[in-house]
């Protein structure tokens, strides 16, 4: 949950586009000739990350929400359990 934005943030800011941010774009790293191949490089590596975890999601959030919802089905209180504004069910 936290590396997708994390790697997002990496290739935006190392990639040279920049970061956006509602109504603006938050600068990215000034490449310069010493750290030009350095910031490419992570920029590339936080995509490959990035797109990974994004394939793996693709098929585990679907998964994991049908399960939570044939444990509902079958009667589980679980959605009463998870959720942080009701009453306890001791």
């Amino acid at each position: 949950m936290t590396i997708m934005p994390a790697t997002g943030i990496a290739m935006g800011y190392y990639g040279g586009k920049g970061l956006p941010f509602f109504w603006t774009t938050l600068p990215g790293v000034v490449k310069t000739d010493e750290n030009k191949k350095m910031a490419g490089q992570i920029a590339k590596q936080s995509f490959g990350i990035h797109k990974q975890l994004g394939t793996y999601g693709k098929y585990l959030i679907p998964l994991h929400v049908g399960g939570a919802f044939s444990h509902y089905f079958r009667g589980q209180t679980i959605f009463a359990r998870m959720n942080p504004f009701g009453r306890p069910t001791h």
